[in-house]
């Protein structure tokens, strides 16, 4: 009997054989056509690229502020 995870990897599994299937298993086709949309969708990249940066910059501040936290919290040795 296959539990909730073992499921979803199986319908992974499943998506990405049909992917390689509709590209006849050629992945120069399939990055071919990734680069296709990518060309096509450019603003949505853009902004995807720029979403990230953002999240990144703040995943930074936030380990800063974390750390800086911790410190406040240490007490001095004696």
């Amino acid at each position: 009997m296959m539990n909730a995870a073992d499921k979803a990897i199986e319908e992974i599994r499943e998506v990405r054989r049909r992917i390689s299937a509709g590209f006849d298993h050629d992945i120069a086709k399939y990055l071919a056509r990734l680069q296709e949309d990518q060309k096509q969708h450019s603003e949505q990249v853009r902004r995807g690229k720029e979403l990230l940066a953002q999240r990144n910059a703040e995943r930074k501040e936030y380990r800063n502020e974390t750390v800086a936290a911790l410190a406040l919290r240490d007490k001095p040795k004696a």
